[in-house]
């Protein structure tokens, strides 16, 4: 038993220490809101302008999503020879039924900051290009403070952690199956 946890630890230090060795990297993170402005009601009958303003932001966040995660807009937005690099380091998701939430990594803060304003801003030109012969009163805007700047790597005690548990599986494992090999050599 003592075997298995020297080695866990080991394995763990080696893991931890490992992850200190490695550059640090950061994440842009910030919020975008879709929204629709209401067409001017009409005093003569009801419409439902709310509502209709409500769904169209809500069916247009699908695509604008698309936009922000094209390799057209990341190519239009950062230099062409990064665009393959740049688009693994980009991920946006749908959070609510108006707001995406973009992160994009970097290995500085600057850079990641600069990344994450440069393809949320021609995401929004090209939201501004094709909403201008379509609905031109749906709106995308960045929500005030973003994005927010995380230090994302290294996370020595979760690479500790799971350095541990692996080598306590592995070792322990190797210690049962050596002691069922020797049982059946003894019989």
């Amino acid at each position: 038993m003592a075997f298995v946890f020297t080695v866990s630890v080991f394995v763990g230090v080696a893991g931890a220490g490992i992850s200190l060795i490695l550059p640090n990297q950061y994440t842009a993170k910030g919020l975008l809101v879709v929204s629709r402005k209401a067409d001017a009601s009409s005093s003569n009958f009801f419409t439902y302008e709310g509502s209709y303003a409500q769904q169209s932001a809500e069916t247009y966040t699908t695509t604008f999503l698309s936009v922000l995660q094209s390799p057209s807009n990341i190519g239009a937005a950062v230099d062409a020879a990064d665009v393959k690099k740049v688009s693994k380091l980009v991920k946006a998701k749908k959070e609510g039924s108006q707001s995406i939430v973009l992160a994009v990594k970097g290995d500085t803060p600057e850079q990641a900051q600069s990344y994450w304003n440069k393809i949320a801003d021609r995401a929004i030109q090209t939201h501004t290009q094709l909403t201008a012969n379509a609905d031109p009163l749906v709106n995308v805007t960045k929500t005030p403070n973003s994005p927010v700047i995380l230090k994302t790597y290294p996370k020595w005690q979760t690479v500790f952690g799971a350095g541990f548990v692996f080598a306590v599986i592995i070792s322990s494992s190797l210690i049962v199956v050596a002691k069922y090999l020797k049982g059946e050599r003894d019989n």
